[in-house]
């Protein structure tokens, strides 16, 4: 992770899957990880992700951060449908054809949220 950070941290965000962060990209919400008695901050929210630091999150199980967003990176129309594929695909691994019983309202909460509110 670079040193550089913005100041802008008020600026329109997306939330994207690691596989889709970039070396450059700035991140736009803190990213905590942590186990059940103890959190810990990964990157504050301005920092400059690096190669390094998409390799550290993959190592960690982070699956996507929240990435500030400018014209450049706001996605096609087809980058929106291959994002909400992507986002059901994921969420069949995770849950599979038929989610558990006591895990159906968190299944439909994401299934609402969808990766366009996320």
């Amino acid at each position: 992770m670079s040193d550089e950070r913005t100041t802008d941290c008020l600026s329109p965000y997306r939330w994207m899957p690691i596989t889709d962060i970039e070396p450059g990209m700035v991140t736009a919400r803190p990213v905590i990880a942590g186990g059940e008695k103890q959190s810990a901050i990964l990157i504050a929210v301005g920092s400059t992700v690096t190669a390094s630091t998409i390799a550290q999150l993959i190592n960690k199980g982070i699956e996507c951060i929240a990435v500030q967003v400018d014209s450049s990176t706001i996605p096609s129309e087809a980058d929106r449908i291959d994002q909400r594929q992507r986002y059901q695909d994921r969420l069949g691994e995770i849950f599979g054809a038929t989610p558990a019983e006591n895990c159906r309202p968190l299944f439909d909460a994401l299934v609402k949220l969808g990766p366009d509110q996320a």
